[in-house]
């Protein structure tokens, strides 16, 4: 009997420490971006995610996915998450700081080295509102913006083109393009494109991309981005370009994911020095750049996370929260587990079995066939995008192309040297009393854009009556009101 009972006293304790190891564990939610569906594998992957997470911080998170719509939907209902990720089009960061969805983490962030001392101050510098706070952690990532067209090599070889690292206008590629169309048959075409150039605005300084209004790089007058002379000097190529039968006729029609990435095309990405899309596109790449770095607050609202406002209260919670950024910041298996899925399963750090390059092996990641398919979250939305280890194709395992391991450093080295930099600081439009206006101001901006943007149409053609409309749903007023607040800002 009294072993009996010593050995109910013995589960009894057993399950009291698992109740309280239980409670000591801080639970934590994450509302992720996506553009399609959350990764069929996502379940597994928090579960590795969490025994890290549970030991380390005694933290636990459920990592939850949502496109732009759904997390919409998510806000409005009343439904709230202890983190959120945010940008300049995606859970927009300004109307979500107006309506006080995030935390003002200043008054602690200093406390936390691990994410405090991961950005450059001048980048915190511009999250930081006029009053002092701090709304978003800035995900450590090309936040400089640089633009690159990227080319078939052996096309260009075939044809007796050079190109140097930079062009200072599009309309250098145009004879490329001729050469090339004449080499291709009547329904193939150089240029590709599924709604507009991507990143063909990163030359203009945005104050806010619904209006579209902003300013040039450098300067505080305030335009529409349709008077920007490189913008508008872009367009008049594209529609060059088209009428010369570079560009795919449906363009305006054709979305970006029905564009097959593995066919010979002239594109358009943002990217930085050492970045290779020669595995990705399946034949040799080139990169050329023509705009950046641009260090703008734009650029830097290209991809965040922020802190539910509702942590503000809950100081254990927030706390967890911020530990939660510190150990991605810092925790190498953690940071990769979180981009590439649970290591074993998904991937491992490649070994003497896989390459016979030195440098790669234990450093970089070799995925498991079919593992991007079940497990591929935008690797952009996660907080140290530049801190996780490379993925290794097989062509950079074989030595066939060269995987370049000190490309973050390289980009932080042409920032250094040739920044393209903002002169309106931190500014934050207060567009509050516009919001009536602004839906209408996005679907007169709707008929024209991506007809516009593809070449299609000519914006000489339509800019003066575009124009009509949009200063009539007020558009002008808006650019007036954002100027006299930016004036106010920088103290003028």
């Amino acid at each position: 009997m009294k072993k009996l009972m010593s050995l109910i006293l013995v589960v009894m304790m057993a399950l009291s420490f698992s109740v309280i190891a239980e409670e000591e564990v801080i639970k934590l939610t994450w509302a992720c971006g996506t553009g399609g569906v959350a990764p069929i594998d996502n379940a597994i992957v928090v579960e590795a995610l969490n025994e890290i997470s549970r030991e380390k911080i005694g933290v636990e998170v459920e990592y939850v996915y949502f496109d732009g719509t759904q997390i919409q939907n998510e806000i409005e209902a009343g439904a709230l998450y202890d983190i959120y990720f945010t940008c300049s089009w995606y859970n927009e960061t300004n109307g979500a700081i107006s309506n006080g969805l995030f935390a003002n983490i200043a008054p602690v962030l200093k406390d936390y080295p691990g994410v405090y001392n991961a950005m450059a101050p001048e980048i915190w510098d511009l999250v930081t509102t006029p009053d002092g706070a701090i709304y978003t952690i800035p995900n450590r990532k090309d936040y400089a913006i640089i633009n690159y067209f990227t080319y078939p090599v052996e096309k260009a070889k075939e044809l007796g083109y050079e190109f140097g690292e930079k062009i200072e206008s599009w309309d250098e590629m145009t004879d490329f393009l001729v050469d090339w169309k004449a080499t291709i048959s009547e329904n193939e075409y150089p240029v590709m494109l599924g709604g507009a150039v991507r990143g063909m605005d990163s030359s203009f300084d945005f104050i806010n991309r619904d209006v579209k209004i902003g300013c040039v790089y450098g300067t505080t007058e305030v335009i529409s981005l349709f008077d920007d002379p490189t913008f508008k000097k872009e367009l008049q190529i594209l529609a060059d370009w088209y009428e010369l039968g570079l560009i795919n006729p449906d363009a305006p029609t054709m979305t970006e994911n029905a564009i097959d990435t593995k066919l010979f095309r002239l594109d358009s990405v943002q990217a930085w020095p050492g970045y290779s899309y020669s595995a990705s596109n399946g034949y040799e790449t080139g990169m050329i750049r023509y705009f950046g770095p641009g260090v703008s607050k734009d650029g830097v609202q290209g991809s965040m996370n922020a802190i539910s406002k509702a942590l503000e209260n809950d100081p254990e919670k927030l706390d967890a929260a911020m530990k939660l950024f510190e150990l991605i910041f810092t925790d190498q298996l953690y940071k990769d587990t979180l981009r590439y899925g649970k290591q074993g399963y998904h991937w491992d750090y490649a070994t003497e079995e896989d390459t016979s390059i030195e440098e790669y092996i234990g450093k970089v990641v070799v995925r498991k066939e079919g593992a991007s398919d079940n497990y591929a979250p935008w690797a952009f939305a996660q907080p140290d995008y530049f801190g996780t280890s490379f993925n290794a194709s097989e062509d950079n395992l074989s030595g066939k192309t060269e995987l370049v391991l000190d490309q973050y450093e390289m980009y932080f080295d042409l920032i250094a040297k040739e920044p393209v930099t903002s002169a309106m600081g931190a500014f934050t439009w207060d567009f509050s009393k516009w919001d009536a206006k602004i839906a209408e101001l996005k679907n007169i901006y709707s008929e024209y854009y991506s007809s516009v943007a593809t070449g299609a149409i000519d914006i000489d053609d339509v800019y003066d009556e575009m124009m009509e409309k949009l200063n009539a749903a007020g558009l002008q007023e808006m650019i007036d009101d954002a100027q006299e607040q930016l004036d106010a800002y920088l103290g003028k």
